[in-house]
């Protein structure tokens, strides 16, 4: 994978690695593993298809007026969080998917982002130190 399409994708990679930590956390504490692997893969698959589409959003808002952009960005946040409804209705009815692995795979886009802003922060303080 080269540098920069790695760069592009960074979020993504985070949101993968930190699924797969709580996996393996996962592994040792539940029960039905297979439950909560396909609970977390569920969450996380739908994680990166809403960041997807939050990229289109913010994408097709910048070439719109504010006022409409405004609108526009606030209509999506909402279909957004009712699909994110909707997931965690499907994993609640469905008894092969673990309702707590679909919490982290979701759970993922926020630690990911998380993740990526400190590590910012580390390499800005480390490249102003070492000026």
């Amino acid at each position: 994978m080269n540098k920069d399409m790695l760069k592009k994708n960074l979020l993504i990679v985070y949101m993968i690695l930190f699924s797969l930590i709580i996996e393996i956390i996962g592994i040792l504490l539940v029960n039905n593993k297979m439950s909560f692997t396909k609970g977390i893969l569920f969450g996380l698959i739908f994680s990166i298809l809403k960041l997807g589409l939050m990229k289109h959003t913010i994408e097709k808002a910048v070439m719109m007026p504010e006022g409409k952009a405004q609108k526009y960005t606030n209509v999506q946040y909402m279909i957004r969080y009712i699909l994110t409804g909707i997931v965690l209705l499907v994993a609640a009815l469905e008894p092969s998917i673990d309702i707590i692995g679909v919490f982290f795979g979701l759970l993922s886009m926020k630690v990911a982002a998380y993740m990526q802003f400190f590590i910012n922060k580390r390499n800005e303080a480390k490249t102003n130190s070492g000026k």
